[in-house]
């Protein structure tokens, strides 16, 4: 059912992002608080999870035990070339455009759920 009000569709469905890459970049495997050999997209998997299973009592500035859950994702990202960043001698981020990089990673909840356009 398709519902139209004031020219608005209710509910909304985000865009599908075009870009195909996005696909790739979910697939990229790393390990954090989350688990050990973990996709990007397990990982999205398991935050949301988290959420509805603490439902109230969930952290968001620690889903996983630790703060900076978010760098979980950019350093795998960064060293795949998704996005851009540097990474310090400990292995660690050391400067990332945070802007850029969440809405990246916006796309890429936006792939997992709905995937990209032909």
């Amino acid at each position: 059912m398709k519902v139209i009000i004031d020219g608005v569709e209710y509910i909304p469905t985000p865009n599908v992002p075009i870009d195909k890459n996005l696909l790739n970049a979910l697939e990229v495997r790393f390990d954090s608080d989350a688990g050990n050999n973990l996709t990007v997209r397990d990982y999205l998997y398991s935050l949301l999870k988290t959420l509805w299973e603490e439902e109230e009592g969930f952290s968001g500035k620690r889903p996983f035990g630790n703060s900076g859950w978010q760098f979980d994702l950019y350093l795998p990202l960064i060293k795949a070339g998704f996005i851009s960043g540097k990474i310090d001698d400990m292995g660690y981020v050391d400067t990332i455009d945070n802007k850029e990089s969440d809405a990246y990673v916006s796309s890429l909840i936006i792939a997992a759920f709905y995937g990209v356009t032909k």
